[in-house]
């Protein structure tokens, strides 16, 4: 009755019972798929434990006053949950639409306007609280006093209380209730506040706020009911694994018969029984499952050993979203492959098959051809026979036709003389015809009315009269009197009866009658008084005229004519005989057509033959030859076609291994990711699941040409970046790009640049606006120095998307926006020591682009080359990236044959194109291995071109590897890549160009020296003194070849050590680094406006004075700022905006006060220092050192270590540079005070001989000896009685012995040893016998004496008369302690030489 699990529920009955677990399972499955309908689409997995939960939320929300603390992992489902059962219940869900600019204000408001909903309009509301969503200590402490009593102090207030008292009393009269006073209201709101509001916060146990939350905010945990989901257990991620591929085609394994998980695999198998239930167990399907929850469990363990690693900057944390992301590209790779698999076998097999088949056609085309020579030979007989016969024919055609020439030649004279007569007769006739043709013209255009109204005259005038009669005359009318012609005009066919007259038909008589009386015998008869008299006349005028003069030109050929008349009849004679002639010849000619035609058939059925013939012989000589030239990859298909099959039954394994990778290796370096996959296979193996031994995931995951176009667009070609490109494009959710050199940034930009990528960031004010628009219209957005999250992208990390009418929507802030399916958002950081949190890191898939030292070595020796011989390097580049475009040309010709062929329906033989195309992709092919053939023999002799400098990359990757390798000793040693690339730069540009013709080795040595001096100078000032030594016998190391050296097989003293690195180097190297000494070299040459120098010191060693009197000497605009205070803060951001704009400089001073503003603000705005920055801006900073500095603003920033000169001079002198000039007006605190320096030095330089000078490390800083000075001072002045001077007897000795033994120095000592030293060294010195002269400081041979004289000018000249060195027995030391404290610095450094050895080889690839 007890058994797990125990279901009660009201959702399935009117009262609570208990339920079966499919029965609630069935139930919750029906509702989920309206939920994800109407409310949110993201699909939820049912299993034992979310049905637990959901019951458990449920209750609680049922429960006046309800309220649930759900504490899990990100993506376990704590608010999807939460918002189902709301939604089950009826509950309205509130979450506060947070973004990084809400504050408490708009968190206030939003608390306002939801306990009005709940207080006044009696709305049940669920307050869906995450983790996330607290921007602010306000937030949590406002939600506590809400929890605790319904209320939260001073939310209410002023104009919001009064409006709240008015509503709260409409409410209440609304109800029939009536309140008297505004306490009774405000009960009443609260009451309802807390009946009607629940609030269900969702927090991550491994953020690093959690343990804070129960001392905090104790009502988190007394007002909630806490409901522990934790993460995934093996069962249920089991459950989800089995839900998610169930319908997964996994092949015929299981059908075909297997075991899997059977001796060392039974413990993974059982993990996962428990979703197997009622299933037959131990199948492949089970070990699949099994494999996921494995698999993922061996990544979350990584994280956890990577994180604590001592080299670790940075860490991920592992989430149920990450497996479920896992298992959606597990499903993605086995389905696209199968799928590729399967297509290429079918294509393989295509081809093979039309091989075979074209085989065959050879054989039965050659049988064929010697049908086809016999046809052909009797064709050729009758052609033979009917050429005999057409050349008979041709030769009686050619006599006639021979005949028939000459007589056509005869006819041609006959019409040639025939034209010359008819041209002369129409010369003259064509002379008169114009005027004719005008005159004729001119009648037209007579008018009917014209000639009404001579006709109508009565007597009409002469020249009209006579004009009338000729043309009556020439018509052929025998009367002309006026009478007779006003007859003639009034006929209607008058003017076309003059414009139709035909001249031939004038008789001799007419032209005499007209010419004698009217034309020539009538001299006042002209055409100018006709048309005077009448302008109607003068037209006909002119055209008897005209055709008088016609008549007797056409009179006067007349004989012409005639004779042309006879020689046209003799021609025609001679036409008709030559007509028939050619007739016969057409006869002859037809027949010899026939002939023709007959022999043309013949000969164009032989030709035909022939043609077929060659065709055939041509088409079975290149079938062959292609068979032949196509044997290799018929080999090669035959092999790939054998080993499908084993594809297919490894896919699921292999589909495996790639979505680990695509899923969860983006974060972790090279090293790391080898590991994954060997752990990974041993997992596949135990389980019995087959998977490809040389698997390779970049060239399983992306094509040649795709990495090709990459490197094109500026991805690096290394292995890690190029495994990351295959992540980037794969991945499921959106990225987060971990990128310090910037390379994969600019990557990104040029490869969406045709998709109108826009880069923002989090401090763009427009951001909201930017990020909206790149939803809606689906373009690539890229926001940069992502850190922290603004939570104004969860909804959209998460894909929240809301389907509403047909549309799909995200909620950006407070508004829902339209959610286009091509957005894209890529989130970047160049901080490689980023914090993420869990909950950033369970929503994107991290791509960690953190250079390796193979990239760096390729980089360098590129960088070298482009210096060196540029023209070399460049040929280098474009033969490598040749090579990558011929090797991708040949796999493209490879499978366009196989494509081709496959694609053929029919066969190969019968389709000259495909034969063709197959042969010019044999040629292409052919030529294209040429080219590679050629491409590796110059590739050859360019490496040979290279070959001296070769050296220096493998060194530059040696000493990358020694810069990482140097944070085993301190946190305070990272150094980026970038660092050393301009290092390298640097040491370039200082040797500057090379000389033509010069030595080769002679130059790489030379750069080996520069490289290695610069490295010594750079690095060294970022080092303690003891590393110092650590960090030269490594550079010995690599510079000489020489692993012994330091290697700890053979003691060596501190000269031992000196001398190895003197021998090697000599004694002039600049091993103490360029630093303090060199500040002003070190700002102009070595940091830029982008880079800040970082000062660091021991506690009490301030050296911020040395870049303010360098910002004097050099008359530089300085601003600095105390840091440690909100003001602070504002007042540096404010600086550092106006001075890189301006280019002045900025100081910022104890920043070891500020380490979380550091890493929050500092390094995010270096980050954006770019372009825009003055070259002149310079940023310093000046910081105790502290663990808690962060790693980013290391690795960006150039350290100095600046320790505290040794020695008792140098102490002294350090000391009274800081007492203030007033406080040298009395030569006895003069004295005093130099006794106290001593005392100081005394004390400081015995903490170099620990454990001889002191037991252990006391904490004794410059601030001890500054406070010393006031209480000496203050016990003088009370000695001397306020009078200037005072009596040297009166100095109140064992007063100052006192104070300084039990306060001063004295507090900070806590054993009695060492107690009874500093009381010996005070008694010793603080006595009345210091005044006296000569006196002694130390009771040894050649110990210091104090000065005679004691005024300002004499103590600073007697310190600085004191030697550099302090011998031992100074201090109260033995003669040996120096030896022992070398002895002991020796064997530490050895120590630390192996401790960065392991490292360095820990980090070789």
């Amino acid at each position: 009755a007890l058994s797990r699990p125990l279901f009660y529920s009201t959702w399935l009955s009117k009262d609570t019972r208990q339920v079966s677990r499919d029965e609630l399972r069935e139930f919750l499955a029906a509702r989920l798929r309206v939920f994800y309908e109407e409310e949110l689409d993201v699909p939820l997995v049912v299993f034992d434990e979310v049905l637990d939960h959901i019951l458990r939320i449920d209750r609680v929300l049922r429960q006046p006053m309800g309220h649930c603390l759900l504490v899990g992992d990100s993506g376990a489902g704590k608010t999807v949950l939460s918002k189902f059962v709301s939604w089950m219940n009826g509950l309205s869900i509130f979450q506060i639409k947070a973004h990084s600019r809400y504050g408490i204000e708009e968190f206030n408001e939003d608390l306002r306007g939801v306990m009005r909903r709940v207080g006044i309009e009696g709305e049940k509301v669920c307050f869906i609280f995450d983790e996330g969503n607290i921007l602010g200590s306000g937030f949590l402490e406002a939600m506590n006093a809400l929890l605790a009593s319904g209320e939260v102090p001073g939310l209410f207030e002023g104009d919001d209380y009064t409006a709240l008292m008015n509503a709260c009393r409409d409410s209440a009269a609304r109800d029939g209730v009536i309140l008297d006073t505004e306490e009774e209201l405000w009960r009443r709101f609260t009451g309802f506040v807390q009946r009607n509001l629940h609030v269900v916060f969702t927090m991550n146990p491994s953020g690093g706020d959690w343990k804070n939350r129960s001392t905090a905010s104790p009502a988190l945990f007394n007002r909630c009911v806490v409901d522990w989901f934790g993460t995934w257990s093996a069962t249920a991620m089991g459950q989800v694994g089995k839900e998610f591929t169930m319908k997964l085609d996994i092949g015929d394994a299981e059908s075909v018969g297997g075991t899997w998980g059977t001796g060392q695999g039974e413990m993974l198998m059982e993990q996962v029984a428990g979703a197997f239930e009622g299933v037959a167990t131990g199948g492949l399907r089970q070990a699949v499952v099994a494999a996921l929850v494995e698999m993922h469990n061996i990544v979350k363990q990584m994280a956890d050993e990577e994180a604590h690693a001592a080299s670790s900057v940075s860490r991920t944390f592992l989430s149920p979203r990450d497996y479920l992301a896992f298992i959606s590209n597990f499903l993605d790779c086995v389905n696209h492959r199968r799928e590729e698999v399967e297509d290429e076998e079918l294509h393989v097999n295509a081809g093979l098959n039309k091989l075979t088949q074209t085989q065959e056609n050879v054989a039965e085309l050659r049988g064929n051809l010697a049908a086809k020579t016999a046809e052909l030979r009797e064709k050729e007989k009758l052609a033979n026979e009917k050429l005999q016969q057409m050349v008979g024919d041709q030769n009686v055609a050619e006599k006639r036709k021979e005949e028939a020439e000459r007589m056509s030649q005869d006819v041609a004279k006959q019409q040639e003389q025939i034209d010359e007569r008819k041209a002369e007769a129409q010369r003259d006739l064509d002379e008169a015809e114009p005027a004719l043709i005008a005159a004729q013209t001119s009648v037209k255009s007579i008018k009917k009315r014209d000639l009404d109204e001579i006709r109508n005259l009565a007597r009409p005038p002469n020249n009209v009269k006579l004009t009338l009669e000729c043309v009556a005359i020439l018509l052929g009318e025998k009367k002309i009197e006026w009478a007779d012609i006003r007859k003639l005009l009034a006929k209607t066919d008058f003017i076309p009866s003059i414009l139709s007259f035909d001249a031939d038909n004038l008789s001799d008589r007419q032209v005499k009658i007209v010419q004698d009386k009217y034309l020539d015998g009538n001299t006042e008869l002209t055409v100018e008084s006709v048309t005077h008299s009448s302008k109607t006349c003068g037209p006909l005028y002119k055209w008897a005229e005209s055709q008088v003069k016609y008549s007797s030109v056409y009179n006067r050929v007349e004989p012409l004519r005639r004779e042309v008349e006879e020689l046209e009849e003799t021609t025609q004679g001679a036409k008709d005989e030559k007509d028939r002639i050619e007739k016969e010849v057409a006869g002859l000619e037809e027949s010899i057509a026939r002939y023709k035609a007959d022999y043309a058939t013949l000969i164009r059925d032989v030709e035909a033959l022939k043609t077929e013939m060659e065709v055939v012989t041509t088409k079975v000589d290149r079938a062959e030859s292609l068979i032949k030239s196509l044997g290799q990859e018929s080999d090669r298909w035959t092999k790939s076609s054998e080993t499908f099959q084993i594809i297919l039954r490894s896919l699921v394994g292999d589909g495996l291994l790639m979505a680990a990778f695509l899923t969860y290796c983006g974060f972790f370096d090279f090293k790391a990711r080898i590991a994954l996959m060997k752990r990974w296979r041993e997992v596949l193996d135990v389980l019995g699941i087959e998977y490809r031994e040389g698997l390779s995931m970049v060239e399983s995951l992306s094509k040649a040409s795709e990495r090709l176009e990459w490197e094109s667009l500026g991805l690096p070609a290394d292995v890690l970046s190029l495994e990351n490109g295959v992540i980037l494009e794969h991945c499921v959710r959106f990225p987060l790009i971990i990128d310090p050199s910037g390379q994969a940034i600019d990557f990104i930009m040029n490869k969406y640049k045709d998709e109108k990528i826009q880069k923002t960031s989090f401090l763009d004010k427009a951001f909201m606006k930017t990020l909206a628009g790149a939803v809606r219209f689906g373009t690539t957005l890229l926001v940069e120095n992502v850190e922290m999250v603004d939570p104004v992208l969860n909804p959209i990390l998460n894909k929240e998307i809301q389907r509403t009418g047909g549309r799909s929507l995200v909620r950006i802030g407070t508004e829902d926006v339209d959610y286009s399916p091509k957005f894209n958002i890529i989130l970047t950081t160049k901080n490689p020591a980023a914090k993420l949190t869990p909950d950033l890191c369970s929503r994107v898939t991290l791509v960690n682009f953190t250079i390796t030292p193979a990239s760096l070595q390729s980089q360098s020796m590129s960088r070298i080359m482009q210096e060196e011989k540029p023209e070399v390097e460049k040929r280098r580049r474009d033969l490598l990236k040749l090579q990558g475009e011929q090797n991708v040309k040949l796999r493209e010709l490879e499978e366009k044959m196989l494509n081709t062929i496959s694609a053929v329906e029919g066969s190969i033989l019968d389709d000259d194109r495909v034969v063709t195309g197959m042969e010019t992709l044999m040629k292409e092919g052919a030529q294209v291995e040429e080219q590679i053939a050629k491409s590796a023999d110059v590739m050859k002799e360019v490496q040979q071109a290279i070959s001296t400098f070769e050296p220096l990359g493998k060194i530059c990757r040696e000493l990358f590897v020694l810069l990482k390798a140097m944070r085993d000793i301190s946190f305070l040693y990272e150094f980026s890549a970038k660092g050393f690339m301009s290092v390298l730069e640097c040491v370039l540009e200082r040797l500057g160009p090379v000389v033509e013709g010069g030595d080769e080795g002679q130059r790489a040595s030379e750069l080996k020296l520069g490289l290695f001096t610069e490295m010594a100078a750079r690095i060294g000032r970022a080092l303690s003194a003891e590393d110092k030594m650590v960090f030269r016998l490594h550079l010995v190391r690599l510079f000489t070849r020489d692993e012994g050296v330091g290697d700890g097989s053979n003691p060596m003293s501190l000269e031992d050590i000196s001398s190895a690195i003197d021998s090697a180097f000599g004694a002039g190297f600049p091993w103490q680094g360029r630093g303090l000494n060199d500040l002003h070299a070190v700002v102009e040459n070595d940091i830029s406006c982008t880079i800040p120098l970082l000062l660091c010191s021991a506690p009490g060693h301030d050296v911020s004075g040395r870049v303010e009197s360098m910002a004097r000497d050099h008359d530089k605009e300085l601003a600095s700022v105390a840091m440690g205070s909100a003001e602070g803060f504002d007042t540096a951001e404010k600086m550092l905006a106006s001075a890189s704009k301006r280019g002045s400089w900025v100081l910022l001073k104890n920043c070891h006060l500020c380490t979380e503003w550091l890493g929050n603000t500092l390094v995010k705005k270096l980050h954006s220092l770019g372009v825009g920055t003055h070259k002149d801006f310079r940023l310093f900073l000046t910081s105790e050192i502290n663990p808690k500095l962060p790693t980013g603003l290391l690795r960006l920033s150039d350290i100095i270590v600046a320790e505290a000169p040794t020695g008792v001079k140098a102490s002294i002198s350090r000391f009274f540079s800081r007492i203030s000039s007033d406080r040298f007006d009395s030569a006895i605190k003069n004295r005093i005070y130099l006794v106290l320096a001593w005392t100081h030095a005394v004390i400081q330089e015995r903490l170099r001989y620990i454990p001889t000078g002191w037991s252990e490390a006391y904490e004794f800083t410059e601030a001890d000896a500054i406070h010393a000075i006031d209480a000496i001072d203050a016990l003088i002045e009370d000695a001397a009685g306020g009078r200037g001077n005072v009596d040297l007897a009166k100095i109140p000795w064992d007063a100052t012995r006192a104070t300084l033994c039990r306060d001063v120095f004295g507090g900070r000592v806590t054993k009695d040893s060492d107690q009874l030293i500093l009381d010996e060294l005070v008694d010793s010195v603080f006595t009345g016998q210091c005044f006296d002269i000569g006196f002694q400081l130390a009771s040894v041979d050649g110990a210091p004496t104090l000065p005679d004289g004691t005024s300002k000018e004499e103590c600073f000249s007697w310190i600085a008369s004191l030697p550099s060195h302090t011998p031992p027995t100074w201090i109260g030391l033995g003669a040996d302690a120096e030896e022992a404290r070398a002895e002991r610095i020796a064997k530490s450094v050895i120590g630390k030489v192996a401790s960065v050895e392991g490292a360095r080889a820990d980090a070789t690839e």
